[in-house]
């Protein structure tokens, strides 16, 4: 388990920001929180301060496309969490942004304690969805729109099938035409989504997830 200590707050309403943090305070011992209010500060808050644990995001955010700071941050700060704090209830952009490399996502409609809860299960490296969500996301043969489809990029999805048929990195650059170098920043990021630290996981859970949405 990953403590999170320190936590990059971005949020352009001051009223959130504020709650969040006297949540955050009252449930942990001495987090240090760096409070942002567009994607430009967060952006410069990255640069500038290291081991940056969890960087809670509202999913609308003055200066830029916040799917594409989620991506951004996944590329280049691999180990930070990210939970999403949105107020839109529709399952699409919780699917669509864990898919993009959020860790959690969770409803500002929910009580603010939420908050803590959402952040003690990323820091046991579980995913968090609001239960909100759960009679939505799954259909009505219990299927989730969260298979691994949904999950990965096509990219993603693509290179884990192929480790799942054995191929080595060398052997997917090769047949996708990409550096080696970019095959294993994939295969590290697939590993991070799915919360796998090996290649049978990996193998495990393709074939797993093939089964049901195939049937």
């Amino acid at each position: 388990m990953k403590k999170i200590s320190k936590i990059i707050l971005a949020d352009d309403h001051d009223v959130v920001k504020h709650g969040v943090e006297a949540v955050v305070r009252q449930n942990f011992a001495s987090p240090e929180i760096i409070k942002v209010s567009s994607t430009n500060e967060l952006r410069n808050q990255l640069l500038a301060h290291k081991n940056v644990d969890l960087v809670i995001l509202d999913i609308k955010m003055p200066g830029g496309n916040t799917v594409d700071i989620v991506k951004d941050i996944k590329a280049n700060y691999a180990d930070i969490k990210i939970l999403m704090y949105s107020a839109h209830e529709e399952p699409q952009y919780a699917v669509n942004f864990i898919r993009n490399g959020a860790d959690g996502y969770l409803s500002k409609s929910q009580p603010l304690q939420k908050i803590a809860l959402a952040i003690k299960v990323l820091e046991n490296g579980k995913r968090f969805i609001d239960e909100s969500f759960q009679e939505t996301l799954f259909d009505k043969k219990g299927e989730s729109d969260l298979s691994l489809s949904n999950l990965l990029s096509h990219r993603e999805f693509q290179i884990l099938s192929l480790l799942a048929d054995g191929k080595s990195n060398i052997d997917i650059s090769e047949e996708l035409n990409l550096q080696k170098s970019t095959v294993s920043t994939y295969k590290k990021r697939i590993m991070q989504k799915l919360n796998i630290n090996t290649n049978i996981g990996l193998v495990d859970a393709y074939r797993t997830d093939f089964k049901i949405t195939a049937s």
